[in-house]
């Protein structure tokens, strides 16, 4: 019999070339759950490993993939999309619109002045629109920049090249989604966000471990501190490309031009 996929002659259960299974089996129910559990959580329990361990040790997951451990962990793109995919769906699943939470997250920087409030809920609506739709490239801008600072200032010692220095920010940005989907979570059953004080607060000293965690080179508490100022450089730049968007929004608009214009009499 030859193989279905390949067409080399098969003699026993599976294909020797590309190991194709031999007959190939009907697609049931339980076949389906099968695939679904081998491409959410792998055979070995890859998915739930990874998530452990990127809690425990972050740092020591991406040395181990860079050294050549390609099989223990999800891949870190891999990774980083999965997580934000399933954050999406399951916020659409919710009922819950990202930008509603993001607008509900920093609610308590509007200002009290009606028209000023409404101007800032404005920008607001024309900022978090694009960053919601585009939430996987948008957050994908946050890794170069964070390798490159970390490559070229921070750990230039570190022996890794810029591409390397990619692997831990994809996983931390992907394990950092998790803790958004919880904060969704809490959000639907609750109706209050959790505070962006708290929030940036656990960024941060996540930042700090995780590059603690990796380069052991030098003192834990020098990587540590480096770690939370690459942090505060990814939040420098989050606010340039706000601002930027701001400018945009601002040039782009007469009628949000004239608004802020009033607003700053």
């Amino acid at each position: 019999m030859n193989c279905i996929n390949c067409g080399l002659e098969v003699t026993g259960r599976f294909c020797s070339q590309c190991g194709q299974g031999n007959p190939p089996r009907r697609i049931t129910f339980g076949h389906m759950f099968e695939d679904f559990q081998a491409s959410m959580f792998g055979f070995d329990g890859m998915l739930l490993r990874t998530l452990k361990d990127l809690t425990i040790h972050p740092g020591k997951v991406a040395e181990r993939f860079i050294e050549g451990n390609r099989v223990l962990y999800y891949k870190p793109i891999s990774y980083f999309l999965l997580v934000i995919t399933v954050m999406l769906l399951i916020s659409s699943l919710l009922g819950i619109d990202y930008i509603d939470y993001l607008k509900a997250s920093t609610a308590n920087s509007v200002d009290e002045d009606p028209n000023t409030a409404n101007f800032q809920n404005t920008i607001r609506n024309r900022i978090f629109e694009p960053i919601s739709e585009n939430l996987r490239l948008f957050t994908f801008l946050y890794i170069p920049v964070q390798a490159f600072f970390s490559r070229y200032l921070f750990f230039r010692k570190s022996g890794y090249n810029f591409v390397e220095h990619c692997v831990l920010p994809f996983y931390m940005w992907g394990h950092l989604y998790v803790t958004t989907l919880l904060s969704i979570i809490y959000f639907k059953i609750t109706g209050n966000p959790v505070s962006v004080t708290l929030t940036a607060l656990v960024y941060m000293l996540y930042f700090g471990y995780a590059f603690l965690d990796m380069f052991a080179y030098q003192s834990r508490i020098k990587a540590f501190l480096k770690g939370i100022g690459i942090y505060i450089t990814i939040q420098f730049f989050i606010i340039m490309v706000a601002i930027i968007g701001t400018l945009i929004a601002l040039l782009l608009s007469p009628e949000l031009l004239n608004e802020f214009k009033n607003t700053s009499k």
